[in-house]
């Protein structure tokens, strides 16, 4: 083997990224419908692991898992320091079961996949991580509607959890009131999502701050990762209306969980542009997670509510491992 030879191996060896890996999990030990877990796992066997909780409307492979340029995702970042960096789809979204009432009508029927469901199925992923991949450190990382689900799970299974970070947090909405009636499941096209990322009625005029990768790609692949349902319009996807109810709900300042129950290290953080939180409304809410024996708040400028898809995605990446790296020196002082 040539000096040269032996050193492009080397390089291509430190560089190498371990392919996400998809893992169907049952919902029950009979049932037909599973959950997907997609998780990166990193260099050397690890008992530190990360669950990516994903929002409303698109699943883990186009938000913590999205890979802007080949293997540049979230879960990659964490799994190239030393996590096992996993991500779950909810039941109906990406690469997990559809429910038979979202091939049907949604008129007459409950909305799909309410929290205390979603956090259900939090349990079923941790507790695989945990027996089947030997993670003693658990971090969940949560998005938009998904903070509610993963407080939810926090505040039920108190020590589950390392550390807590709700990423755009949903908080209360003086004024606002659920609607009367929701639907099974509600319709929308990826090109129309990908429109909505850009945050154009909120941002200055001209002002772009999703990542290029985005604009290109990300639309294609939301629409790949559903199945068309014969009879809808081209193109449309159907969603589980589940966490509209449940961000209406929260809006309203009725949580399926008490966030004094919480009793895990807690993190909020959010772009200066995100619509669903602010600093004042952040830190009132913060207030009320009283059984936690860490709590950090972070604005972070020139972001949004999709901050992970956006080019300051690395201060967010970054600014939630420095979190954990935080909750793991002081873990025995709490």
């Amino acid at each position: 083997m040539t000096v040269a030879l032996g050193a492009a191996l080397v390089a291509a060896s430190l560089n190498y990224k371990s392919p996400p890996e998809t893992i169907n999990l049952p919902l029950s030990p009979r049932s037909a419908r599973h959950i997907a877990l997609h998780c990166v796992a990193p260099r050397k066997q690890t008992d530190k692991g990360v669950l990516f909780i994903h929002g409303a409307s698109f699943p883990t492979m186009l938000a913590a898992g999205f890979e802007f340029n080949g293997g540049d995702s979230w879960m990659d970042f964490m799994a190239e320091r030393g996590f096992l960096a996993c991500g779950l789809d909810f039941l109906g979204f990406g690469a997990s079961s559809r429910p038979q009432a979202l091939l049907a009508p949604p008129t007459g029927k409950p909305p799909l996949e309410r929290a205390p469901e979603a956090a259900h199925e939090i349990e079923i992923a941790i507790t695989y991580m945990r027996k089947r991949r030997g993670i003693d450190e658990m971090h969940v990382i949560a998005h938009s509607w998904g903070t509610v689900v993963a407080a939810d799970f926090a505040a039920h299974h108190p020590g589950a959890l390392t550390s807590l970070t709700l990423f755009g947090p949903l908080v209360p909405k003086p004024g606002s009131k659920p609607e009367a009636e929701h639907i099974a499941w509600w319709s929308i096209t990826a090109k129309e999502r990908l429109q909505q990322l850009y945050f154009k009625d909120v941002l200055p005029p001209g002002r772009v701050l999703l990542e290029p990768a985005v604009g290109e790609k990300w639309a294609q692949e939301f629409e790949t990762s559903a199945p068309h349902i014969a009879g809808d319009p081209p193109a449309e996807i159907r969603v589980p209306d589940g966490p509209v109810a449940d961000i209406e709900a929260v809006h309203d300042d009725t949580y399926p969980y008490d966030p004094s129950q919480v009793t895990a290290p807690v993190f909020f953080v959010f772009g200066s542009y995100d619509t669903e939180v602010n600093e004042r409304e952040a830190t009132a809410f913060l207030a009320r997670f009283t059984s936690s024996p860490l709590k950090w708040q972070l604005c972070i400028h020139d972001g949004t509510h999709v901050m992970h898809l956006e080019r300051n995605r690395m201060s967010l990446y970054e600014s939630v491992l420095g979190f954990i790296s935080a909750t793991e020196i002081t873990a025995g002082r709490f």
